[in-house]
């Protein structure tokens, strides 16, 4: 070949590569949104590429329904993958009035509360019927009604997650029951069901042009606590890390208060590469820029998606800290994110489009100390595993 046809060839790959790399680092176009209050559109960024979110993200602000709401309507979607907040394009300006009216009058839901009629049951892993779910990191009112808050000791004080099955059971994990943990804790007092913001009562949020306000919370004592007869508290790779709560009552089913189905039993797509969970609850956050600690509990209710993580490599992973993972537990998240919305005992969801059902996937075991560490999952008890068991002892 003539050495002037090697260099155009040369020179043409060298092109073709430098185009494909350039057409990969393309930066993403801006993506307009609405903040609250203001006439001029904002950009949806990151929050922490937003300084005038960051201004106003502050706990000690917090306590009014209005602010609380309008961090709310911030929130946008950067692209399909990632949510963002909606900041001034002039980075340097403040939000004009960061505050919704809460002048408004409440929503009623008594036509909702009774929709499936008096006789039926509601629909097992049925989030709100009002409030579209968004993305973001605080979540809706009426979102994931199942939640609750296990409450220890002489003070009541919060100590770990668990999600509402039936109108008598409660699921949660075994270290949440039995244990060390609970010694340090005190005994279980109350399950505390209905709650969003732990400093207030009813819990009010802006939406559109009402003020929507829950029953208020509802604190149910334990009749008994169930671990799972295979799980050991003093085993350092916690396998059974699963528990049920039997109610000394049962609940009532409200907008507020509901039941989250249980996976059909060993639905491998639950549990594949590409599926994305939602996690939610009253943990260990940096998502509130000061006032909290990092070992604080949020004390709003917050959510996050996140992704599966493969088992194998998960395996591998934690083989190097002595733990050995078994069949019944799965591997979640592992990316950088900012908040660890997940107690101990919180459950692990998916979203089954198809039926329109939130399902319980997981429940939290343990994980890294440290919240948004790249590339260290949390481990979570497969919940799949263990529906045998969980009807026959829940009776559900």
């Amino acid at each position: 070949m003539h050495p002037t046809a090697s260099l155009v060839i040369v020179v043409l790959v060298a092109f073709r590569v430098i185009q494909c790399s350039l057409s990969t680092t393309r930066p993403k176009v801006a993506v307009s949104c609405v903040i609250p209050n203001e006439v001029q559109a904002g950009i949806c960024v990151p929050p922490g590429d937003c300084p005038a979110f960051q201004r106003i993200n502050e706990i000690g602000e917090l306590s009014s329904t209005g602010r609380i709401s309008f961090l709310r309507e911030l929130y946008c979607d950067i692209d399909a993958d990632q949510s963002g907040v909606c900041c001034p394009r002039n980075s340097l300006l403040s939000y004009r009035q960061p505050t919704l009216n809460e002048s408004l009058p409440r929503r009623d839901r008594t036509v909702f509360a009774t929709r499936f009629g008096e006789n039926d049951s509601f629909q097992c892993g049925d989030s709100s019927m009002i409030n579209k779910v968004r993305g973001g990191k605080i979540a809706a009112i009426d979102e994931f009604p199942w939640m609750a808050m296990l409450l220890y000791g002489p003070s009541n004080a919060p100590g770990c997650g668990g999600a509402l099955i039936s109108s008598s059971f409660v699921i949660t994990a075994a270290h949440c029951l039995v244990g060390k943990n609970v010694q340090d804790k005190g005994n279980l007092k109350f399950v505390r069901l209905g709650e969003y913001d732990i400093n207030r009562d009813p819990d009010c949020m802006v939406e559109g042009n009402y003020e929507d306000c829950t029953d208020g919370k509802q604190d149910v004592k334990p009749k008994r606590v169930i671990p799972h007869p295979e799980y050991s508290s003093s085993q350092f790779s916690q396998h059974h890390d699963l528990g049920l709560i039997q109610l000394e009552r049962s609940v009532s089913f409200s907008d507020f208060i509901r039941h989250i189905c249980l996976p059909p039993m060993a639905e491998s797509v639950l549990t594949s590469p590409g599926t994305k969970y939602n996690v939610c609850g009253w943990g260990r956050t940096n998502f509130f820029r000061a006032g909290l600690g990092g070992d604080s509990l949020s004390p709003i209710k917050l959510k996050t998606t996140l992704p599966y993580f493969d088992h194998g490599e998960c395996q591998e992973i934690y083989r190097a800290k002595k733990l050995s993972l078994g069949s019944g537990q799965l591997c979640a998240g592992g990316q950088k994110a900012d908040t660890c919305a997940g107690d101990s005992g919180s459950p692990l969801m998916f979203f089954d489009r198809k039926e329109g059902t939130w399902l319980l996937t997981g429940v939290v075991s343990m994980g890294v100390k440290e919240c948004g560490m790249e590339g260290m999952p949390g481990i979570y008890t497969n919940v799949g595993q263990y529906v045998s068991w969980i009807k026959k002892t829940a009776n559900v």
